[in-house]
């Protein structure tokens, strides 16, 4: 019975387990469907942000079917197999550059929807990691605080996201929480302050906080004692990079179990927290750096310290303490590693038991404090970098044997190393001596430190050959810089071959004379797998073409490789590429590739630099960052990138190329939500107009070009600072835009065909630089506001059509106080660990510069300095100073003011109108070079003040109105040539040929003495000699007319002429009343013209010059000639000269000339030409006839006058010839009473009147001769 019994209950306990065991397979099945469920709604989530990234096959193991557990990212417990770990951090493969990774998200506003009630379905969840993804506020809002539900969940990232709600509420009630993770979550970007931490409630679990890079502020108000009591599990607490300040520290003193506290770059001031920290008893590392403390309390506060006798890492760098800060951290008895970088003045801390010493950019000078160190026994890392040491390392280092790691680097230390006592240092992991000025061989015994792994002598001096035993024994290298030093001779690369932890080797030349043989021997094989490698012009040449390392054929890992400078030869090593899948960097610069680089599409590269070599064809931009492809041999258009794989390039180079057409509207829009793009299109035959787009460019440069129209105002100029448009064809005015070029730097807009003024909010520009704006079509005057530009260090605003005066306020340009030119854009190598296994071996802040390369866009400019156009690239723009107003159409004098610009290195004002004399204060000047004032109207002397200007190499004054001695032939001026004085004719002293009077006799009236020039004139003595030379030369004139009969006829001819002219001038002016007499008496003023003749062939030139005259004296055209038959009238160049300008001629019967006749009664003997303008007027023996346009009676009336006139006129003729005839007879006979009654004087045919006494009768009776 009993039996039964126990077998009826166990049966019924056995199908109960089953019925049991059936359900709870149930549940998990259910469970784990939903699981699944939830993970492929969580991929479906990405496709949105997928696809806009141009990211493809997210998550290729999450697929429906199959065990969950099994796909990446997501770990489970092994039963029930449920998922306890989620990995979804960094989903995209972001670049971990914080300021693109924010950039692109403010400008595409990209959001990750992932639905946080997803996770609700992850029952034994106890780690969820979200970090660095594009998860904004959707994820809150979708139900973060129902995470509550989850007991499990111990670690929950969300650093490196987008949420800008306040996160606080939700948090609080995830009291499961151990670690919470929102360092960057809300992607602030160090400005204002973003949410009051006081409203979070810690969970009572929560070991682990990092709030870093979120910009809060508050305290964390804990009240009541339970409440505290909740909290002292908090071991970590990272709250850097936020705006607390020293009220938070108060707040701290109850997490009692707090081991490490993080307080970097907050707004923490006063003085050291002593007394707060003190309450912290198991605190083990605290970091208050970059805050703003800078007071040391009390003694007896420092003495509280004592209390920590956990804390052994203290970093107190970038702040303002005193030296007294050393003495209050004595106290602390367990002190092992202290960080004062940053910390000026602070001098060598006295204390003894430190293990680590970071003294940073301390401004510590002098030598080596080694007597000062000689008592750290116990230290281990000594980092005295970037100070101002000098002299060379004592012997007595050898002391300090515990040393593991030393940073000598960026100082100004010398000498060899051969009795540093470095061998000695047997424990010696990191050596860092770059930056020096070390010279000499390197030491042998450098190959007995056995332990070293890094070792970096790179920019120093050393000379002689690299000794192989160095590099043969030295097996533990990880880390080899010997870049930029004196070596010679050969270097093998195959010395390397045995060391299995190389990683990182950099070798670059500046020109040495050694070269590194990188193939022998034949075939040797490395046994390494570098990650980062650069031989820049160091390769071995070779006679039939240097070749890409053969070793580099067994490289997998590389992430950087650096082969510039090396030219080398054939065809772009696409195996590099295909080999190393993790390549980000490439550089292949200044060789000599040909053909086209192949990017495969799993390629990884972000910086690509192909410049200066032989490459042809298209390229595919993919993923890349930076793509340098300037003077290589493109042709063509270039193309239109449709698929959108510009967004991620950063910084294009394209420029000298040989490109045509149009440059494509996608460069307008490439990185469009980076903080930083470039755009180098210099030189490169590109045409049409700019296009315009979203791309607001750091760097742009498409000088040099063919771009025409107007300058584009829709250009985005928000982050512009280096902006060259010049030596293009651009029209029109300077945009209204350009005034939102708030911060540029750079602003070229030379050589093109820009008109109008120049705009006035250019002068507004303040942080501008660089202005130039010659060689245009500028007009008006130099803005007044140009003197508000204060930093500008080069204007020029040559070869325009500005007028007015020049500014007297350009004094005000004082020049730049820094540096703005240097090259800031670093590319960073994750190449090595180094310095992070240091940072949490020693538990010190991340001060040291990480590993990096310039980027080598420099703004280039060209400005004429010394008459000659340079161009002036990179760094050196710091440095220049220049002012360029020349060919211009400026007027007034030169103020006085531009004296007080003693930065200027060049002044050019020449080919101007100025005027006045030249400044006295250009002696101010110290630091000029080149003084160009030539082309102007200056007067006055060459100041000899201006001697004092010792820089100055060209100095130009020619072609001005200069007067005086020349300035003393010393210092500069002892080298100028007379070209720089030539064109002022009043100039005199060497080294011109116009010699200097001798100086006037000295008086005694210092008066009359300071106020004596050279040139001054005695006006009584002037007057004087005027008046007698005046004399001297009529009494000669007189003289001259009497002894020579032809000059006296002429002289009385011209005399005649005048006073004919004079004559009629007043006949007119006095017969003004009647316009027909007029008329007719000015023709028939110009109809009785006698010209006398010496021979009949001077006729037709005489006909000639009477028919000029009247046609540009009074405009009239002759008509009609009547001549008698005589040969000089009718021979046929008079016949043919008549018929080209048609004149017609009346022949009348031959008549004797007047002088001939000794009667007549016509009273007109002569040849008469007859002139008309538009109405010809004729003439005949019998009188004159004439033909008018006016009335009969009004004509009549003219004519009967005109002939009254004309019979006085004839009865003064007859009178004339009677006179004349009785003149030559009477003249006839004083010759024959001369000469003895001998001769007989005739006249020739067709002459007459010669003789001086029958002109003198001529005039006598009012007869001109012309």
């Amino acid at each position: 019975m009993e039996s039964w019994c126990f077998v009826k209950h166990k049966a019924s306990f056995l199908i109960f387990m089953m019925l049991l065991i059936f359900m709870l397979g149930w549940a998990q099945g259910i469970y784990i469907e939903d699981e699944r469920k939830a993970l492929l709604e969580i991929k479906a989530s990405l496709l949105e942000v997928s696809n806009f990234l141009n990211v493809e096959n997210l998550l290729p193991t999450w697929v429906d079917h199959g065990k969950y557990c099994d796909w990446e990212r997501i770990k489970c417990n092994t039963t029930p197999g449920f998922v306890t770990d989620l990995s979804l951090g960094d989903m995209f493969s972001i670049e971990k550059d914080m300021d693109d990774f924010y950039a692109f998200h403010r400008s595409h506003e990209l959001i990750w929807r992932l639905n946080a009630s997803l996770f609700l379905n992850f029952k034994e969840l106890r780690s969820l990691d979200l970090s660095w993804n594009y998860i904004g506020d959707t994820f809150v809002s979708s139900g973060l605080e129902r995470l509550s539900e989850l007991k499990t969940l111990e670690n929950l990232n969300l650093g490196y996201n987008f949420i800008e709600t306040n996160i606080f509420p939700s948090l609080s009630e995830l009291t499961s929480l151990k670690i919470l993770n929102l360092s960057r979550v809300n992607g602030y970007i160090m400005s204002s302050p973003t949410h009051d931490i006081s409203e979070f409630r810690i969970p009572e679990n929560l070991e682990v906080l990092d709030l870093t890079g979120n910009g809060y502020y508050g305290t964390l108000q804990i009240q009541g004692s339970q409440k505290t009591s909740k909290l002292s599990r908090l071991k970590s607490l990272n709250l850097a990079r936020n705006h607390f300040n020293e009220s938070l520290i108060t707040a701290l003193t109850t997490f009692t179990s707090l081991k490490t506290l993080d307080l970097r770059v907050n707004s923490l001031c006063g003085p050291f927290p002593s007394q707060e920290i003190s309450e912290l008893t198991n605190l083990e590392m605290v970091d208050l750096s970059s805050n703003r403390l800078n007071a040391t309390p009390s003694i007896q506060d420092c003495k509280s310290l004592m209390r920590l006798e956990r804390l052994e890492s203290v970093s107190l760098a970038e702040n303002n303490f005193n030296k007294s800060i050393i003495a209050c951290l004595s106290f602390l008895p367990t002190l092992n590693i202290l960080d004062l970088s940053n910390s000026y003045n602070l001098g060598m801390p006295n204390l003894p038991y430190l293990e680590v010493l970071v003294l940073i950019e301390d401004n510590l000078n002098g030598t080596l404090p080694m007597e000062a160190l000689a008592s750290f026994h116990h230290l281990k890392l000594l980092d005295l970098s970037f100070n101002n040491f000098i002299g060379s390392i004592p012997s007595t280092i050898k002391s300090l044997s515990s040393l593991q790691v030393v940073s000598f680097a960026y100082n100004s230390l010398n000498g060899s190393l051969y009795n540093d006592g470095f061998c000695d240092l047997k424990n010696l992991h990191v050596l860092d001596l770059s930056d020096n000025m070390f010279d000499g061989n390197l030491p042998k015994c450098f190959s007995g430190l056995s332990s070293l792994k890094f070792f970096d002598i790179s920019s120093n001096q050393f000379t002689g050959i690299i000794p192989p035993s160095l590099i043969v024994n030295l097996t533990s290298l990880e880390y080899v810089d010997f870049s930029y030093n004196k070596f010679e001779g050969s270097f093998l690369f195959s010395l390397f071959f045995n060391h299995t932890k190389l990683q990182f080797f950099r070798f670059k030349s500046g020109g040495e004379k050694i070269e590194v043989e990188t193939e022998e021997p034949i075939g040797w094989i490395p046994m390494f797998q570098l990650k980062f490698l650069a031989l820049s012009n160091c390769i071995k040449k070779r006679p039939k073409g240097s070749v890409v390392p053969s070793f580099l054929l067994y490289q997998h890992e590389l992430g950087v490789l650096d082969l510039s400078h090396n030219s080398l030869e054939g065809q772009v090593p696409n195996w590099l590429l295909k080999n190393n899948k993790n390549l980000e960097v490439l550089k292949l610069k200044d060789n000599s590739f040909r053909d086209v680089i192949h990017m495969g599409n799993k390629s990884i590269i972000k910086e690509l630099d192909m410049s200066g070599n032989h490459i042809t064809g298209n390229l595919s931009l993919d993923r890349l960052g930076i793509l340098q492809l300037d003077n290589n041999c493109f042709t063509g258009n270039i193309g239109n990138n449709t698929s959108g794989n510009y967004i991620e390039l950063r910084v294009l180079d394209i420029s000298e190329n040989h490109f045509t057409g149009r440059i494509p509207s996608w460069m307008s829009n490439m990185c469009s939500y980076f903080g930083y793009c470039e755009l180098v299109a210099r030189n490169t035959r590109l045409d049409g107009p700019f296009p315009c787009g979203q791309t607001s460019f750091v760097f742009l440069d498409i000088s040099q070009n063919s771009f025409s129209g107007p300058i584009p105002s829709c250009i985005n100029l928000k982050y512009t600072k280096h902006l060259h448009l010049g030596s293009n064809r651009f029209t029109g005015l300077v945009p209204d835009a350009f005034q939102n070029l708030t911060n540029v730097l750079t602003l070229d807009l030379s050589r093109n065909y820009l008109s109008g003024g120049i705009p006035e909010f250019l002068g507004e520009l303040s942080n501008l630089r660089i202005l130039l704006l010659g060689k245009n079509k500028f007009i008006g005057s130099i803005p007044e506001k140009f003197c508000q530009l204060n930093k500008v260090s080069l204007i020029d605003v040559s070869s325009n059509f500005l007028t007015g005066l020049i500014p007297r306020c350009l004094n005000n340009i004082t020049g730049p106080k820094q540096l703005a030119f240097i090259q800031e854009f670093m590319i960073g190598y994750a190449v090595s660990s180094f310095w992070s296994d240091l940072i949490l071996q020693y538990h010190i802040g991340d001060t040291r510069p990480i590993d990096s390369d310039q980027f080598e866009t420099q703004d280039e400019i060209q400005f004429t300095t010394k008459n000659n156009p340079l161009s002036y690239k990179g760094n050196i723009l710091d440095y220049m100073s220049g002012l360029d107003l020349s060919s211009n159409k400026l007027t007034g004098k030169i103020p006085e003011e531009l004296g007080m610009l003693t930065h200027i290195l060049a002044l050019n004002l020449s080919h101007n109108k100025l005027s006045g004399p030249i400044p006295i204060s250009f002696s101010n000047l110290s630091q000029i070079e080149s003084l160009d004032l030539s082309s102007n109207s200056l007067s006055g002397k060459v100041p000899s003040e201006l001697i004092q200007l010792t820089k100055l190499a060209v100095f130009d004054v020619s072609y001005n109105n200069l007067s005086g001695r020349l300035p003393e032939r010393k210092a500069q001026f002892g080298t100028f040539g007379k070209e720089s004085y030539e064109g002022n004719p009043l100039l005199c002293g060497i080294p011109l040929e116009n010699n200097c009077t001798t100086t006037p006799q000295v008086s005694e009236s210092s008066t009359k003495k300071d106020t004596e020039k050279w040139y001054d004139i005695d006006k009584a003595s002037f007057y004087g000699s005027s008046c007698s030379t005046w004399f001297v030369f009529m009494l000669g004139f007189v003289a001259i007319l009497y002894i020579n009969p032809y000059w006296r006829r002429s002289w009385l001819e011209f005399i005649a002429e005048c006073m004919y002219t004079c004559y009629y001038v007043l006949y007119d002016f006095v017969r003004q009343a009647n316009p027909i007499k007029r008329s007719f008496h000015h023709r028939l003023g110009w109809r009785f013209q006698i010209y006398f003749l010496t021979s009949k062939d001077e006729a037709f030139r005489t006909f000639k010059k009477f028919k000029l005259k009247i046609n540009n004296d009074i405009g009239i055209k002759l008509k009609m000639l009547r001549i008698d038959r005589g040969g000089e009238f009718t021979s046929n160049e008079f016949t043919q000269f008549c018929n080209d300008i048609g004149i017609a001629r009346q022949l009348i019967h031959d008549n004797k000339m007047l002088c001939d006749r000794q009667t007549h009664e016509d009273p007109d003997p002569t040849p008469t030409f007859d002139a008309a303008e538009d109405n010809p007027i004729t003439t005949d023996h019998a009188g004159l006839t004439a033909m008018d346009t006016r009335s009969s009676a009004d004509l009549k009336k003219a004519l009967e006058s005109l002939e009254a006139e004309k019979r006085a006129m004839a009865e003064q003729l007859r009178a004339m010839q009677n006179q004349i005839h009785e003149l030559s007879i009477n003249r006839r006979h004083e010759h024959e009473d001369e000469s003895g009654g001998s001769g007989i004087h005739q006249h020739k045919s067709g002459t007459c009147c010669s003789g001086k006494n029958s002109w003198t009768a001529l005039q006598n009776v009012g007869v001109v001769r012309l």
